[in-house]
């Protein structure tokens, strides 16, 4: 009788386990049912809500944050009409990105972003770049025009929707015109002077590479500590620092000045905050 008893204590822990194991693989993988349902719900939404298009699903990707399933959708004929359908584990169409991906020229806007960023890694990992430093990138400022009037973004910033689906685009204008760099650099001398050589060089290898860029934020500081351990001690740093204002004359005065005007906007910010 024993024996029995434990035999079955034993398989109730078993179900009871391999029960928890499935909970906690669909909580993190998802589960077939589910990604049918919500493959299912979006090809009845684009039927419903794109009639007489070329979309078609390409694949569905469970969120294990969410709890919910990303249906990627694709234009066939269009590398920049593509999309993704949120859908719940029930199969719920929860919300679509068309409006900001497609209709707000989204897709089009990152691809010339990813294209202007690979361009801008290429100089700063080459061996012609002289600097120490753990952050460095070029972006193009893009902004829908429905965000455009909002704190923060930049004016120079370029409107997505006024770009054309799949159009090739002149990098070196879009560049001229939006492109921002960030740059950090570690030196064992940080002064104004130094900054101001720095920018003049960063400058002088886009010139060279062919790739322009609008303004400029750049950090210069002292390397960090061999231990991790977080530094408090003095930088110079300029943000938005205009290409057009990256030129020897009066170079130093241009970047203490806007040194300052940078502390300033940060401290600012900081107090805003705690507000």
């Amino acid at each position: 009788m024993k024996k029995k008893i434990f035999k079955a204590v034993l398989i109730i822990c078993a179900v009871a386990f391999v029960g928890v194991a499935v909970w906690f693989a669909c909580a993190f993988f998802g589960n077939p049912v589910s990604e049918h349902l919500a493959t299912k719900s979006a090809q009845e939404y684009l039927e419903t809500n794109f009639a007489n298009t070329d979309y078609t699903i390409e694949d569905a990707f469970y969120d294990f944050k969410g709890s919910n399933y990303h249906v990627h959708i694709k234009s066939p004929a269009s590398a920049d009409s593509s999309f993704t359908i949120c859908a719940g584990l029930d199969g719920k169409i929860i919300y679509d990105t068309y409006e900001s991906d497609v209709a707000e020229k989204g897709n089009t806007a990152r691809r010339i972003g990813d294209e202007y960023r690979k361009a801008a890694d290429k100089i700063f990992d080459s061996d012609t770049f002289p600097y120490e430093s753990d952050i460095c990138f070029g972006d193009i400022e893009f902004v829908p025009a429905s965000y455009a009037e909002n704190h923060g973004i930049p004016e120079y910033a370029i409107i997505t929707n006024e770009l054309e689906l799949d159009k090739s685009y002149d990098l070196k204008e879009f560049g001229s015109k939006a492109g921002h760099l960030t740059v950090y650099v570690q030196s064992e001398t940080v002064t104004a002077e130094k900054l101001a050589e720095v920018l003049l060089m960063i400058k002088d290898l886009f010139d060279k590479n062919g790739v322009t860029f609008y303004v400029i934020d750049c950090v210069l500081e002292y390397p960090k500590p061999e231990d991790g351990a977080q530094r408090d001690d003095f930088r110079v740093e300029v943000k938005d620092f205009l290409y057009s204002d990256i030129y020897e004359e009066e170079m130093v005065k241009r970047v203490t000045d806007n040194d300052e005007a940078t502390k300033a906007y940060w401290q600012a910010e900081d107090e805003k905050n705690m507000e």
